[in-house]
């Protein structure tokens, strides 16, 4: 009697933790809510290189357990995409024995656009969604990327701890000198992909890069949703967005599967990846990269033009 009673408790706690995270999500398509919005530049002329659905799958689907040997895959697949070792690096930070992993694609400017993915797990499951989708997908970016010349450069980068108070996000940023903080222009975060249709976190993002995204998605017809977390859900964007920096995070979380933010045990196999539509996050995260590197220069060159003009009009 007392077993099953204790059994009665446990499920009834697993089933508010669901119903409480569930709750403080809000699934809608971005797209139906958004203000007209006109792109800078046309979104289906970007130059981007093929991901191999294969290989991107067989990346998605070796999950290393242990946090060193994710650090150690993550590094791995850089080399695999092509990433020299003159622009792989394995950074450690204080605070935190799992280091950052970072591959620079060089662009023809000092200005960067940083893609990030924690490559850490919890204690509980083996963060197989949260967060080796991310992780697994970086060296993807960075292949499909590098088939044509850049204007910014492209840093990415597996942080080696955001659940120790994001010390991965926070100790690479906080090294860098001001100078090199100033000219990231763009902070892209991947959190927990593969579940179902691309989301972006519409709360935790800078206005022009999620409008961008959404252009992006409208004009390849990918599918893209929205998300508002109003719980604790740690994310490196918001390093970035404490600095200042421009930043926005995309996920697949959203009310059907939030679960998996609360009850981490769960996530312990890649049954529960959606390949279909992990590619196509792949894909539009992709495209979109190539399309902020066009964009973030054509905007930036457009306000420097107007300040003039404005100063004038005053």
């Amino acid at each position: 009697m007392a077993v099953n009673q204790r059994h009665a408790d446990r499920s009834g706690r697993a089933r508010s933790r669901g119903r409480a995270v569930a709750a403080l999500c809000a699934l809608a398509a971005l797209c139906a809510c958004a203000r007209p919005f006109v792109p800078v530049t046309d979104p289906t002329r970007v130059r981007t290189g093929a991901i191999d659905a294969g290989q991107l799958e067989a990346s998605v689907k070796q999950v290393p357990v242990k946090i060193v040997d994710r650090v150690e895959r993550v590094k791995q697949l850089f080399q695999q995409a092509g990433c020299g070792t003159e622009y792989l690096q394995v950074a450690y930070n204080g605070g935190t024995p799992y280091p950052n992993v970072i591959c620079t694609l060089p662009g023809h400017s000092h200005n960067t656009i940083v893609v990030g993915a924690n490559v850490d797990k919890p204690d509980d499951g083996n963060g197989v969604i949260d967060n080796w989708t991310g992780a697994a997908m970086l060296a993807h970016l960075y292949r499909s990327l590098a088939v044509s010349p850049r204007e910014h450069s492209f840093v990415f980068i597996g942080f080696g701890h955001v659940l120790l108070n994001q010390q991965g996000a926070r100790g690479y940023v906080r090294r860098l000198s001001a100078d090199r903080r100033d000219h990231i222009r763009a902070m892209v975060d991947l959190k927990g992909l593969g579940l179902g249709a691309t989301s972006v976190w519409s709360t935790q993002a800078d206005p022009n890069l999620r409008m961008d995204l959404v252009a992006v998605a409208k004009a390849v017809g990918l599918p893209l949703q929205s998300v508002r977390f109003f719980t604790n859900v740690s994310t490196d964007s918001q390093v970035f967005l404490y600095w200042g920096i421009p930043a926005i995070t995309i996920t697949s979380f959203g009310m059907d599967n939030a679960r998996l933010l609360a009850e981490p045990y769960r996530d312990r196999d890649t049954s529960q990846i959606d390949i279909a539509s992990y590619y196509d996050t792949a894909r539009l995260v992709s495209l979109y990269l190539a399309y902020l590197d066009e964009t973030l220069r054509i905007r930036e060159e457009r306000e420097a033009k107007a300040e003039p003009d404005s100063q004038e009009a005053d």
